[in-house]
């Protein structure tokens, strides 16, 4: 019964809004490196894909494999990193005491509270950002990278759209009507929404429509694209 629906919580709600964008933002970072290895030099404050493409970068923070922790970079003071790496973590760590959120403000809890995907993908809706997961022995640092070529963060061409919105769906236990309508908006579609579907018209001519079941969640996604 709806009375009985319990409230979103703050960061599954935040994160619902900004998933999609993050993760269409991801699948461009894909696209652009490939197969390239990858170097960090904290000392500089910069990453190296391969040989050709490097990119000034801010820290996130890490995943500890070894307790099934997360740590944000700003609360990892053993580790000495260099203040100047630490100015977008702290952004969210502010952000997060306005809206209430103890995600972005916890300095460490349990990755199955929130991983460093979810947390990364989250602040790349919030930043217009990009992110890399970075894996070492024992963990994995979550790090945004600063200067990437502007088509990485770009709204995504409307073909790709559909493909998102189906890996968002079936990765992540998100209110798909929240994931869907804000996802559309960000990328600039108009969007007319009902009980049962949302129908969305992109600048350039394409149309998207995708319907809900009785619980809200999606049933089927069709487009047809523009000239």
């Amino acid at each position: 019964m709806p009375w009985q629906t319990a409230a979103v919580p703050n960061f599954d709600q935040l994160f619902a809004e900004h998933v999609a964008t993050g993760l269409a933002r991801q699948l461009a970072l894909g696209d652009l490196i490939g197969e390239r290895g990858w170097q960090l030099d904290l000392g500089t404050g910069t990453v190296t894909f391969g040989d050709d493409l490097r990119y000034n970068i801010q820290l996130l923070g890490t995943e500890s494999h070894g307790d099934g922790t997360w740590l944000w970079a700003w609360a990892n003071e053993a580790s000495n990193l260099p203040p100047a790496l630490l100015r977008l973590c702290g952004w969210l760590r502010d952000h997060g005491h306005r809206e209430g959120i103890a995600e972005l403000t916890d300095p460490s809890f349990p990755l199955d509270r929130a991983d460093g995907h979810r947390l990364a993908l989250l602040a790349s809706g919030l930043t217009g950002r990009c992110y890399y997961r970075g894996p070492y022995p024992g963990g994995a640092l979550f790090f945004h990278l600063d200067d990437a070529p502007p088509q990485l963060t770009a709204p995504v061409r409307p073909e790709r759209a559909l493909t998102v919105l189906g890996q968002v769906i079936q990765s992540f236990p998100v209110d798909h009507r929240v994931a869907v309508e804000s996802f559309l908006r960000q990328q600039s579609w108009r969007v007319e929404a009902s009980p049962a579907a949302v129908v969305a018209r992109h600048p350039e001519g394409s149309t998207l429509r995708v319907d809900f079941d009785a619980l809200g969640r999606v049933s089927n996604m069709s487009g047809t694209l523009g000239r």
